[in-house]
């Protein structure tokens, strides 16, 4: 699918394509590393460019969450029962906030990020700035693990 979108929109610069993965939900920075070190980038290069990019995208993703005609349809979307789940478990995820928030946007998988984690942080209405430090904080240990579990761990030995 990203391929064919490439193809559409012609775009040479693998610069450019690393920065539109940082940037989307998907992929993020992870995404973004795996496809700069394939194309023979400089990992630590593409390790800087993706990482702050993915957090820069994540800035405006956690005001705009924040606005009331936004959170309401985050909880119809969700549902009631989602929400009543995380109100309910609210107290306990409350006392380890920070460690529960960096490690879920720090598993480098699927649907565990930035993106989702800024939702998460939103839903559970925890403070800005905390959750800001925090998913920035798992950004860079996602794409560390990622970027030492690719033949970027031969460019630092």
């Amino acid at each position: 699918m990203f391929d064919n979108l490439i193809s559409i929109l012609n775009i040479q610069n693998p610069w450019l394509i690393i920065g539109l993965l940082a940037m989307a939900p998907i992929s993020e920075s992870r995404g973004a590393i795996i496809y700069g070190i394939s194309k023979g980038l400089d990992p630590l290069s593409v390790f800087i460019i993706s990482v702050a990019l993915n957090t820069l995208v994540m800035i405006p993703i956690l005001y705009l969450l924040r606005q009331k005609p936004i959170m309401l349809m985050i909880h119809k979307v969700i549902g009631k029962r989602i929400t009543n789940i995380l109100e309910k478990n609210k107290e306990k995820f409350e006392l380890y906030e920070e460690l529960t928030l960096f490690g879920f946007v720090a598993i480098p998988a699927i649907g565990t990020g930035a993106w989702t984690g800024t939702l998460l942080a939103t839903v559970l209405e925890l403070d800005l700035k905390k959750s800001f430090l925090v998913i920035t904080a798992g950004i860079i240990a996602a794409a560390l693990i990622v970027l030492l579990s690719t033949n970027g761990f031969f460019y630092f030995i």
